[in-house]
C-alpha cells in the first residue's frame, strides 16, 4: 500500500509543480509625467494565474527602468493583492521615458514583465539625458484625452471649476458590487505625453500559466545574504538581523552549506539601518544582504520629444515642487492599513520611564536601583542579563538568563556595550517577562533599552557586526485633497489634487469627494482605474477647467 502511494505522489508531483502559485503586478501612477525631485504615488494590483487577486504574496518590488538601465527601486507590502506607496524621484535623474514595472517574488522572472507603466520625467537642473530624447521644434500643447467610461461606475463634477473653490467630485456604483479603485486628480499639462490606462487590458488578459521566480514571499520580504568568513569548523553559526528603532524587527537566521541565511521577515517599513551580527562564526565573519531586484529589461519605449516653448511648462512646475511637494507626505498625507509584525506588539510588558524616578548615570546602577527583577548575572562563563521572576504567590523565585536584549530593538549580545553606555541617554526600559520566539531560536523573554535620539548605531559594534542601510517597504499613503495653509501672499500650486491608491466603494453606493482648487488656471483631469469585486475591470477618464 506504501508502495503504491508513493508512485501515485511521484506521479502527481509534474502537475502541483504546474499548479503552483503564479502572481502578475499591474502598477498604476497618479499621473504620466513628473520633474526630478517629484513624488510618485502609486497603486498595485497583484492577481493569480486565474485573473483573481493573489492573497499570497506580501511584498512587491518596483523598478523605474531606462533603456540604459534602472534608475530607481521600491517596494510595496501587500495585503489581499492590493498595495500602495510613494517613491521620490532622484534630483539627478536624466531626461526621458521610463518605464515602471512592478513584480513579486514568484513572478519576477517573467519577461517581458506584464502590469507596467510609461512615465516621462524632466530633469529642470541638469541637461542630462537619456537615449530616445528628440529635440523637436514642433509647438506642444496639452493632449486631447477624451473622456470615456468602462464599467459598473459614473463619475460627477462641473466641467468649470472657479481657482481657489472647493467643489465635489461624486463616484457611484453602478451596480450591488463592491468597486475598489485608484482615483488620480491631477494638473494636465503639456509635458504629459503619454497616457497610461494599463490596468483595463492588464485585467482582460487571458489566464497564463505561472512564470518562475523566487521563494513566495506569505508573511514579508525574505532577506537573503551570504555570510563569508572562517565559520566552516564547530557549530553553526547564528546570524542575527534587527532594526534600529523598531523592537519587534528582529530575525535570526542560519547559513547553509553554501554561506546563504535567508531571514523571513513580516515587512520592514521604511529605510532605516540593518545591524547584522555574526556568532560562534570567527573574528572575521562577515554578512552582505543581497539585493532582491532583478533589473529587467525596459523594452520598447517611446521617444520623448522637447521643444523650446516647454520652458514655462517646466518653471511651473519646478515652482510647484518647491513649494509644498517635499511637506506633503508628512503633513497631508493619510497613512493606510498596513501588514503589521507581531514579533513583540502582542506581548505584554511593562515600561519604566526613566525621568519618573531618580536618574543614575550607569545602567547596572538603573538596574539595581530601578528594575529589581533585571540584574547582571553570568550565564556559561559570559556576562548576561538575569531576569527574576515570581509564581502566582510572589513566593518562589526563578532565575532566568538568556534574555533577549535590544537597544533600540537592535539586539545586544555583547552585554559589555550595554554596561559602557551612558544611562542618561536612555529614556524608557520595556521588560517582557514571557518567553519569546524568534524563527527557531526561543528567549525567556526579553528587555528593550529605549535611548533619547536612537543612540544605538554609535555604539562600537565589534567586528563580527555590520550597519548597513536598508531599503524598506514604503509606507501605503492617500493624498485626500487637504490643501497646505498658506500665508499672505502665497500661491496654491499643487499638480496633484487628490490621490487615493485604493477607495472603497459598496456595491450601490455613492462617494463623495471635497476638491480644492489650486491658485492657477489650467487644465485638469481625473483618472479613475480599479474593478469591481467580481473582477470587472473599472475605468473612468474626465476633464476639466479651473478659472
Amino acid at each position: 500500500m506504501r508502495k503504491g502511494f508513493l508512485i501515485l505522489w511521484m506521479a502527481l508531483l509534474p502537475v502541483f509543480s504546474w499548479a503552483a502559485p503564479g502572481e502578475k503586478v499591474c502598477v498604476v501612477t497618479d499621473r504620466n509625467s513628473y520633474i526630478a525631485g517629484d513624488l510618485v504615488w502609486f497603486s498595485l494590483y497583484c492577481v493569480d494565474q486565474n485573473g483573481n487577486l493573489s492573497p499570497d504574496s506580501a511584498t512587491a518590488y518596483l523598478e523605474l527602468v531606462s533603456r540604459e538601465g534602472t534608475a530607481v527601486t521600491a517596494k510595496a507590502g501587500l495585503m489581499d493583492g492590493r498595495g500602495a506607496g510613494t517613491f521620490r524621484l532622484p534630483l539627478g535623474v536624466p531626461t526621458g521615458n521610463y518605464r515602471l514595472v512592478a513584480y513579486t517574488a514568484v513572478g519576477c522572472a517573467e519577461n517581458p514583465l506584464p502590469g507596467s507603466c510609461v512615465l516621462s520625467v524632466y530633469n529642470t537642473t541638469s541637461t542630462a539625458r537619456s537615449s530616445g530624447v528628440e529635440i523637436t521644434e514642433s509647438p506642444f500643447g496639452v493632449p486631447v484625452v477624451s473622456d470615456q467610461t468602462v464599467g459598473p461606475v459614473s463619475l460627477s463634477l462641473n466641467s468649470l471649476v472657479r481657482a481657489g473653490s472647493t467643489v465635489q467630485l461624486m463616484l457611484q456604483s453602478l451596480e450591488e458590487e463592491d468597486l475598489d479603485l485608484s482615483v488620480s486628480v491631477y494638473h494636465a499639462d503639456a509635458l504629459e505625453q503619454v497616457q497610461n490606462l494599463n490596468l483595463v487590458s492588464f485585467l482582460q488578459q487571458e489566464p497564463s500559466s505561472p512564470a518562475p521566480g523566487r521563494e513566495e514571499e506569505y508573511d514579508g520580504e525574505i532577506i537573503r545574504a551570504v555570510l563569508s568568513g572562517d565559520y566552516s569548523t564547530g557549530a553553526t553559526p547564528q546570524v542575527y538581523l534587527s532594526s534600529a528603532g523598531a523592537p519587534s524587527n528582529v530575525y535570526i537566521g542560519q547559513p547553509d552549506r553554501n554561506g546563504e541565511v535567508r531571514f523571513y521577515t513580516g515587512n520592514i517599513y521604511g529605510d532605516r539601518e540593518l545591524v547584522c551580527e555574526v556568532l560562534g562564526g570567527g573574528e572575521k565573519s562577515r554578512v552582505d544582504i543581497q539585493s532582491p531586484f532583478v533589473h529587467p529589461s525596459a523594452g520598447e519605449l517611446p521617444d520623448l520629444q522637447m521643444g523650446k516653448d516647454l520652458r514655462n511648462t517646466l518653471v511651473a512646475r519646478k515652482e510647484a515642487l518647491r513649494s509644498d511637494a517635499f511637506a506633503r507626505q508628512d503633513t497631508l498625507a493619510r497613512f493606510l492599513p498596513k501588514r503589521e509584525d507581531l514579533l513583540l506588539s502582542g506581548n505584554s510588558y511593562k515600561r519604566y520611564h526613566l525621568d519618573d524616578y531618580t536618574r543614575f548615570p550607569t545602567v547596572r546602577e538603573v538596574l539595581v536601583e530601578i528594575i529589581p527583577t533585571l540584574r547582571v548575572g553570568r550565564s556559561h562563563g559570559q556576562l548576561a542579563l538575569i531576569m527574576n521572576q515570581t509564581d502566582g504567590s510572589n513566593t518562589q523565585y526563578h532565575h532566568q538568563d538568556n534574555i533577549l536584549t535590544m537597544m533600540d530593538g537592535v539586539v545586544i549580545n555583547d552585554i559589555n556595550l550595554l554596561l559602557d553606555f551612558d544611562a542618561m541617554l536612555l529614556e524608557d526600559i520595556d521588560l517582557y517577562s514571557q518567553p519569546i520566539v524568534v524563527g527557531m531560536t526561543s528567549f525567556n523573554g526579553a528587555v528593550n533599552f529605549i535611548t533619547k535620539k536612537n543612540y544605538v548605531t554609535a555604539l562600537h559594534f565589534p567586528e563580527t557586526v555590520r550597519v548597513v542601510s536598508y531599503q524598506g517597504v514604503s509606507y501605503p499613503v492617500a493624498y485626500t485633497g487637504s490643501a497646505p495653509a498658506l500665508k499672505d501672499g502665497e500661491r496654491d500650486l499643487r499638480q496633484v489634487l487628490y490621490w487615493h491608491p485604493s477607495l472603497q466603494i459598496e456595491g450601490g453606493q455613492r462617494q463623495y469627494i471635497q476638491l480644492k482648487a489650486p491658485s492657477y488656471a489650467g487644465q485638469f483631469r481625473v483618472v479613475v482605474q480599479g474593478r469591481s469585486a467580481s473582477g470587472t475591470p473599472v475605468c473612468v477618464v474626465y476633464s476639466f477647467e479651473v478659472q
